[in-house]
């Protein structure tokens, strides 16, 4: 990373927003992204200024591990904080308190030890009552709506303003954002079945088709972040903006823009009374219900019928000078999302189907946290077998090795095993193989007993894994999840191993041909980089006792 350019630290890192505020500015800032999925996972290039944490928020653990290593990499001015949870269900998931307050609070308090020059937050235009007939949302409406996701985004705001400190913020609340390929789930399902659902069912628009709200481009919202971070040193206390266009757009509006440019024409829709249309969704439901099938579509979007979020941003306009672009307003910008739909329905639906698809809750996560806690343990216990007399004959060169060594040795192997399991990204063990295998390869180590370390690491983790009470209420599932994460992972390895072995002896490397000194490996720089990433993958306090080895090595 270039210590020079000012840092960000961007939660929620992997969703719809902020993919592309990473992707987007990517080559001005140091960004560290915590985010619950890997990197590839959300499709985020890999940068020299991108360092990727997977973390969860509402674990203050796992970010103070996060904030030491972003102290030691430069330190971050200003915090981006747009992890959040968010269902269409209208139940109330814990983990609306749990990682939208609760996590809230805990970034909160990491960028005060921080000492960050600015915090931002994403709330909502949702967490606010629909105004009025007439009437407009300002930056002065409260958070008065009563349903689970806009009390949580309430109680956020709340909790930034009390325990804020005398750290300036910007409360932002957004209106509907969307971008050329429309990664909204509300809609991505209209403009489907507008566009390409049954002809009649098509048509249908409910109530008079007034039913209106807000949309905001994701490149527009990017430069309003971009925006605050420029004028922070103007802003103190707390501050409230709308990130939205003025007024809003309805679902008339919409229809008849995008038939236009879909088919050529405009279709003239089939407005369905208010009290069909409800009883529409609840028939639609219990039919989904018996199918089995997920829909967007629920009981409770029949409150909104004819409803419209107006929205008044002239506040926020005058104070940071920023104002939506009028070719990114989205009655302009439907010619860009029918030609996509149409033209491109394949990359369409990956990046509002797959892409945009959520991991509330993951097995691979709690796997890895299991692993976490037992790391010490597991270590101190794998390296008295390999060092045990009736095994010597399977690892003649580890077993010789200086004991804090070889426990740095099992703990880098460790970590990668625990770092592939939290990614899911086995490309990572394929390159750690390779220059694991051409060290000891170079320091007189056979393929086999190179093998055998790494299968006996692999089969102690299964071990403690099989052993955890809450990882065995799933039975034979989890035991196959366990295969793939652990044992699937080892066999990986093993044949980068085989390979890089079976090559090197058929093209020694040069430090062999010329009797030059063969680096150590704790010394090695595609370590050190392998560690690096590790580190961005995992936070720093996971890495620090084999940093500490190196250091005292030096």
């Amino acid at each position: 990373m270039n210590n020079e350019k000012p840092g960000i630290l961007v939660t929620g890192a992997s969703g719809f927003i902020g993919r592309h505020f990473v992707i987007a500015v990517s080559e001005h800032f140091r960004l560290f992204c915590i985010a619950r999925r890997s990197q590839k996972e959300a499709g985020v290039p890999h940068s020299d200024n991108i360092s990727w944490i997977q973390a969860d928020i509402t674990k203050m653990e796992n970010l103070l591990s996060a904030a030491n290593h972003i102290k030691e990499n430069g330190g971050v001015d200003y915090v981006l904080h747009l992890a959040g949870y968010y269902d269409f269900t209208m139940d109330d998931n814990p983990a609306y308190e749990n990682t939208n307050v609760g996590g809230t609070l805990n970034i909160l308090k990491m960028s005060q030890q921080l000492e960050v020059k600015h915090f931002i937050f994403s709330s909502s235009l949702a967490a606010c009552k629909f105004p009025p007939r007439g009437k407009s949302l300002t930056e002065t409406s409260p958070t008065d709506a009563d349903f689970p996701y806009a009390r949580s985004k309430g109680r956020s705001e709340w909790v930034i303003r009390k325990h804020a400190g005398a750290l300036s913020c910007s409360i932002v609340r957004l209106a509907a954002v969307y971008s050329d390929w429309c990664e909204n789930p509300p809609l991505n399902m209209i403009l489907k079945k507008w566009l390409t659902g049954n002809k009649l069912i098509s048509r249908a628009l409910p109530g008079k088709g007034a039913s209106a709200m807000p949309y905001i481009h994701i490149k527009d919202l990017n430069k309003m972040f971009l925006r605050i971070i420029e004028i922070s040193d103007q802003l103190s206390g707390i501050n409230t903006f709308i990130a939205s266009p003025q007024g809003s757009v309805s679902h008339m509006e919409l229809f008849k823009t995008a038939t236009k440019y879909y088919y050529g024409r405009e279709i003239e829709p089939l407005l369905v009374p208010k009290p069909l249309a409800s009883a529409s969704l609840a028939v639609w439901q219990f039919w989904n219900g018996l199918t089995g099938k997920a829909s967007l579509e629920q009981p409770w979007m029949a409150d909104y019928i004819d409803k419209k979020l107006n929205v008044d941003a002239s506040v926020t306009y005058r104070t940071t000078g920023w104002q939506p672009s009028p070719r990114y307003h989205i009655l302009r910008r439907m010619l860009f999302l029918t030609e996509n739909m149409k033209n491109h329905p394949n990359n369409w639906a990956f990046r509002n189907e797959s892409l945009l698809k959520r991991f509330a809750t993951r097995k691979s996560t709690l796997i890895y946290d299991i692993m976490m806690e037992e790391r010490r343990a597991a270590i101190d216990r794998i390296a008295d077998e390999i060092t045990a007399a009736e095994n010597i004959s399977r690892f003649p060169h580890y077993s010789q090795m200086d004991p804090d060594l070889l426990k740095w040795d099992i703990h880098l192997h460790y970590q990668m095993l625990a770092a592939t399991v939290k990614s899911r990204d086995r490309s990572l063990v394929q390159n750690f193989a390779q220059i694991i295998a051409t060290h000891k390869y170079m320091e007189g180590f056979n393929a086999a007993e190179v093998k055998n370390f790494v299968i006996t690491i692999g089969k102690a983790v299964k071990k403690i894994l099989v052993a955890k009470p809450q990882l065995q209420e799933h039975g034979r599932r989890q035991s196959r999840r366990i295969d793939d994460l652990i044992i699937l992972t080892i066999q990986f390895a093993v044949d980068e191993v085989e390979d890089t072995f079976e090559i090197l002896k058929a093209s020694p490397p040069d430090h062999m041909t010329e009797n030059k000194p063969v680096e150590s490996i704790e010394r090695s720089e595609p370590v050190r980089r392998m560690i690096r990433r590790l580190e961005d993958i995992c936070g720093d306090s996971m890495m620090m006792p084999v940093k500490n080895h190196m250091r005292n090595l030096q």
